[in-house]
């Protein structure tokens, strides 16, 4: 069952949350007419849920005003491939503008890295996308044969970061950008950790005994796609070390020493405040949260913080590494979403949660996520929630999870 949030007097904005298994998927839909999807999960969230709304919205002469890929990550990226494969000359929705951070962008950023080695057009590459289709017993995600997305954008001709004049998506290219009747903020990434993505990529290839040098040919956005997405799938083998804990300590877990997240991919995470009207809402992506505070320093003076928004998604599924008790310093909201299926790491993390209840306010927290998750059972417990003056609300059913904010 859907869940709804409705005002009919004053309505301004409708978010869904898509399931999007472990990844990310959101559709945001202004009264003005615009419309943003931010990331595609995977092969199966396009299918089952994106596409139909997507000709849904063609069916009513809207166009897709931006399509957000915030980094290159397979539960990110892989239900946008197939949706720019399927939708090629603007078959299903007209698509007017992709925020990507491809390697043809990130080719302006010196990185001094030069090695000799095999040429690069040696490199085997076997591109698959996930599928998403969960084997709830192993916790598998299947796969399926898939191209890069920075070569169908190429293919088919699609505008590509044309509010950065075709440079990188980046706080340190443009902080502001004005579109249509909406207004973004920029607040990840910054130069700095498109330099370390870069040099990551590099760094791969030459352990694998290849020439990195700066001469640019479309196989280069092949192997920096499929680079960068093997070394995501080595991280999430990786195991996790969780703290076994007989109880729920709200105390103990919010001040748990916070290791901020290390990934070069989703430190390269795209990451804005997005406004409309007297609305505006918090979108961290993956993002590392030391990068969005020094962004945030940037937009709002000491008095404004904490900054209040009518709606913050939470980063990276919840995790512990991304959502700091500095960053919680800055921001506040009504309405937090938690985007996962709870099947990868564990997300979201306890602490993060925790971490977010244990602030005082006057009003009520409303945590949503698109999932009902397990983890949530002892965040349910009544007395918490009165004691800590916060609501837990899951989607049923595996259905999308909708927003809307209105004013008063």
């Amino acid at each position: 069952m859907t869940q709804n949030k409705r005002a009919q007097i004053g309505l301004l904005m409708n978010v869904t949350i898509f399931p999007a298994h472990n990844g990310d998927s959101f559709l945001i839909e202004t009264k003005g007419g615009t419309v943003v999807l931010i990331d595609g999960g995977y092969v199966s969230t396009y299918k089952e849920y994106i596409k139909p709304k997507l000709l849904e919205l063609s069916k009513a002469n809207k166009n897709l005003s931006h399509l957000i890929v915030t980094h290159i990550d397979s539960d990110h990226i892989s239900g946008v491939i197939k949706f720019i494969e399927e939708n090629k000359q603007n078959e299903i929705i007209k698509v007017e503008d992709i925020w990507h951070n491809s390697y043809s962008q990130l080719k302006s950023i010196e990185d001094g890295l030069n090695f000799k080695g095999k040429t690069i057009d040696n490199l085997p590459i076997n591109y698959l996308l996930k599928d998403g289709v969960d084997d709830i017993k192993n916790k598998n995600i299947s796969a399926v044969q898939g191209s890069t997305l920075a070569s169908l954008i190429k293919k088919f001709g699609y505008r590509i970061n044309a509010h950065f004049s075709k440079n990188i998506v980046s706080v340190d290219t443009k902080e502001h950008i004005l579109s249509n009747d909406i207004a973004f903020k920029i607040l990840s990434p910054n130069h700095e950790k498109l330099l370390e993505l870069k040099k990551y990529w590099k760094r791969e290839l030459y352990k694998k005994g290849y020439s990195s040098d700066e001469n640019l040919t479309d196989f280069n956005e092949e192997v920096f796609e499929y680079i960068l997405s093997l070394e995501k799938e080595k991280k999430r083998l990786m195991s996790k070390n969780v703290t076994a804990k007989s109880s729920m300590d709200i105390d103990n877990l919010s001040n748990e020493v916070f290791v901020e997240d290390e990934t070069t991919t989703n430190g390269s995470s795209i990451a804005f405040v997005l406004e409309y009207k007297n609305l505006r809402i918090l979108f961290l992506g993956d993002a590392h949260p030391s990068v969005i505070v020094n962004s945030l320093k940037k937009y709002y003076t000491p008095d404004k913080f904490p900054v209040k928004f009518d709606l913050i998604k939470i980063a990276h599924h919840g995790s512990k590494n991304n959502t700091s008790p500095e960053l919680l310093n800055y921001i506040d909201s009504e309405n937090y979403v938690i985007s996962t299926n709870g099947l990868s790491h564990n997300h979201p993390d306890p602490e993060t949660i925790a971490r977010i209840i244990n602030r005082k306010v006057e009003f009520t927290r409303k945590l949503y996520f698109n999932y009902s998750l397990d983890s949530n059972v002892s965040f349910k417990d009544k007395v918490l929630m009165e004691k800590y003056n916060y609501q837990i609300i899951e989607s049923s059913n595996n259905q999308p999870l909708e927003l809307s904010l209105s004013y008063e």
